[in-house]
């Protein structure tokens, strides 16, 4: 269990709630809520729906991720919204407010859960008043600004003494769930692709491709312990490609294939 401290995010997040009256959830995708040992801040079912709202937990697996991760991923990255009203097809609705980084999507908070009013779910959800979600609405996106600030200002601060590194490993955290290449990063310094290989080699002393691994193959290590994702599930949040392709790399570089450290490492992080 976390430990809940006055300055913890659990303590920030369990307040929210008692004010708002509403249950709060939070996908991190780029190892936010962590601290300066790695280890998860969250209790273990703030991340799942599944493990924090019985009708989702009675809904298929996959239709859950496709709705509520992929897809929505997928809406978040083309509009870049502040906030909105995110209806499931099996007649939830929920207030999303997402989270970015230097204009880039790395995590999601979703506040509350309705049943929508003309649903012929059965899903026993209260209806929402329409008053409450307007507040929500306002105050959500400022509470998820303050929180990602909170969480930004706590990071090691020698990390953020050397500027172009800082840089360099927040672009590669940000981007790494999806396709990336030397010369994005390239495009993003404004160096040419050679340059800034040798510039990666410099400052972290590991290639572009070693330190791109090192950085999925860290998410994928943060979610064997702080979710209950599957291995592919896994394989496809880290940009780490098929599960055998991810079994193989993890066992490469970390010694324990995924499900060993899952069993190792899982009881005694949370």
């Amino acid at each position: 269990m976390t430990v809940i401290t006055s300055t913890s995010i659990e303590a920030h997040l369990q307040a929210f709630e008692s004010l708002a009256g509403c249950r709060l959830c939070v996908h991190d995708h780029a190892r936010l809520f962590t601290d300066s040992d790695g280890r998860h801040e969250l209790n273990f079912d703030r991340g799942s729906h599944r493990e924090t709202y019985a009708f989702c937990g009675a809904v298929e697996r996959e239709f859950c991720l496709e709705n509520c991760m992929h897809r929505l991923n997928r809406r978040v990255e083309r509009r870049h919204e502040r906030c909105f009203l995110k209806r499931c097809p099996r007649g939830s609705i929920e207030v999303v407010a997402p989270l970015y980084r230097g204009g880039n999507h790395v995590g999601t908070l979703f506040a509350g859960m309705w049943g929508a009013r003309h649903s012929h779910a059965g899903h026993g959800l209260p209806p929402p008043e329409r008053a409450e979600l307007q507040r929500l609405q306002l105050i959500l996106p400022f509470f998820a600004d303050g929180l990602l600030a909170f969480c930004l200002s706590r990071k090691d601060v020698a990390a953020q003494q050397n500027n172009r590194k800082s840089e360099i490993h927040d672009y590669i955290s940000s981007h790494c769930r999806g396709p990336l290449s030397l010369s994005d990063l390239a495009a993003q310094l404004g160096l040419s692709s050679s340059r800034t290989g040798h510039l990666v080699k410099e400052l972290f002393g590991e290639s572009f491709v070693d330190l791109v691994a090192r950085e999925r193959l860290l998410s994928a290590r943060h979610f064997l312990v702080n979710s209950d994702y599957r291995m592919k599930e896994i394989a496809q949040l880290c940009g780490l490609g098929s599960a055998e392709h991810f079994n193989r790399l993890f066992r490469q570089r970390v010694g324990l294939t995924p499900g060993q450290y899952r069993r190792r490492y899982r009881n005694t992080l949370i």
